[in-house]
């Protein structure tokens, strides 16, 4: 871990596809085709072919004859009976082979093969292969199944803010630019009051590109949220009890529903009661990291203790780190009483993909700071979707959803990872 200042350190070390299919229309007669050629355009149908219903076997033979096709049996009984598949062997089109199967009165029903599309959600992003940690859990057990939760993501939910208190943020990345908060809401820099909340380290960018990397723009990263719902809102502070309380403050003048702090301190130098006071006061959720020495924060030892992390207070949800396979990172402190859930931060072997402070740069990290940004994320996307919430549902519902795993066990509140599927699921019953 890096120190900034004595106070508090970054606590960073560095689809299934879903198809959906009606029971097959075949009660659709001759005399309805017509009124069926506006979806044909719409959903598409595979050309030179079409399905057919005829009164026989004998006469679907003689029918393949007259009109030079090959049918192929799709159901012998049943609704179906001589339900065919038929294609042109002398490439008419479906439109032709439709008019003239229409006239036959051997012919019971017949409509175009219509073409279906997958509903699931994948980013054209460039680097998305690479963010295991997003995926469903069929794909990567360590991922946080946001496709499968982005099936339910409706473009008109309202957006909404995280603040992220940490070293600002790279605000001309083209993979972050258009998902800071702007005008009243705008990040601020409270080290530099004149200055934007630009950042010179790294470590916030790339929790911002977590949270709200632009989705679906085919350049980068996909974020959390598939519409792009989510905004950061980037506070820049020195890492001090004063512009701790201030940033913390000013999220809260402009009603943010999350604060995503990825910073701490162990011990007494860590036990910071007015930093716990603004926090107390802060009406909305506060993601915080556990930290990255192994530690069990329900120890004997005061001095492995990490605050704000351990700050008993019920707006708090703290995060360990979980590696590929959804088990606790080895670096990951934990606590069966103290860390609330763990969500993905990598390790040597399978580092987190994300932004940093170059226009278009890209770089690879781990670490509990990362964690935290996936369930501040997280909440976001609960209050998008469920503005009624409260936050103390928030933070039920992020613990009672997650991945449980034996692993996890005994070392963790909720002995789970976090899946945001489950969440929104589980948010929908509320």
């Amino acid at each position: 871990m890096r120190r900034f200042y004595p106070t508090f350190k970054l606590l960073v070390l560095s689809a299934l596809a879903i198809f959906v299919f009606s029971p097959f229309p075949v009660t659709i007669t001759t005399e309805a085709h017509k009124k069926i050629s506006a979806q044909e355009k719409k959903k598409g149908f595979n050309e030179n072919e079409a399905i057919v219903q005829i009164d026989s076997p004998e006469k679907a033979a003689e029918i393949s004859r007259k009109y030079n096709l090959f049918l192929t049996p799709l159901a012998d009984s049943g609704e179906n009976e001589n339900l065919y598949l038929a294609k042109s062997l002398d490439w008419k089109s479906t439109q032709k082979i439709l008019k003239d199967l229409q006239k036959n009165p051997d012919v019971k029903a017949t409509q175009p093969n219509y073409r279906y599309k997958p509903l699931s959600r994948k980013p054209n992003d460039q680097y998305f292969s690479r963010q295991w940690s997003l995926f469903d859990v069929e794909s990567a057990s360590g991922g946080v199944s946001a496709p499968s939760a982005w099936e339910s993501e409706a473009k008109n939910q309202r957006n909404i803010a995280i603040a992220v208190i940490d070293t600002g943020a790279n605000l001309e990345h083209k993979d972050l630019k258009y998902n800071l908060t702007k005008e009243s809401a705008k990040g601020k820099n409270f080290e530099r009051p004149k200055k934007k909340p630009t950042d010179s380290d790294g470590h916030g960018t790339f929790l911002a590109g977590i949270i709200a990397g632009k989705t679906g723009n085919k350049r980068g990263i996909s974020g959390a949220s598939f519409s792009n719902h989510l905004k950061v809102m980037a506070l820049k502070f020195d890492f001090t009890t004063a512009q701790a309380i201030t940033a913390i403050n000013y999220a809260k003048e402009k009603s943010v529903p999350v604060i995503n702090a990825s910073w701490g301190s162990y011990g007494n130098e860590g036990l910071d009661l007015e930093l716990k006071n603004a926090i107390a006061a802060y009406p909305g959720v506060v993601v915080t990291a556990s930290g990255n020495n192994s530690l069990n924060h329900d120890g004997s030892d005061p001095e492995d203790k990490m605050y704000p992390c351990d700050f008993d207070l019920p707006n708090i949800i703290c995060v360990g780190a979980s590696d590929q396979s959804g088990n606790l990172a080895d670096y990951s402190d934990y606590g069966a009483t103290s860390v609330d859930v763990v969500a993905p931060g990598g390790t040597d072997a399978d580092e987190l993909f994300g932004l940093n402070k170059k226009k278009s740069g890209y770089s690879e990290a781990e670490g509990s700071s990362l964690s935290a940004a996936f369930v501040s994320a997280e909440a976001g996307l609960l209050i998008s979707k469920y503005p009624n919430l409260s936050s103390a549902q928030i933070v039920e519902i992020i613990k009672a959803s997650v991945d449980t795993s034996p692993g996890l066990s005994g070392k963790i509140v909720s002995g789970g990872k976090v899946n945001y599927k489950k969440a929104l699921d589980l948010a929908a019953t509320y």
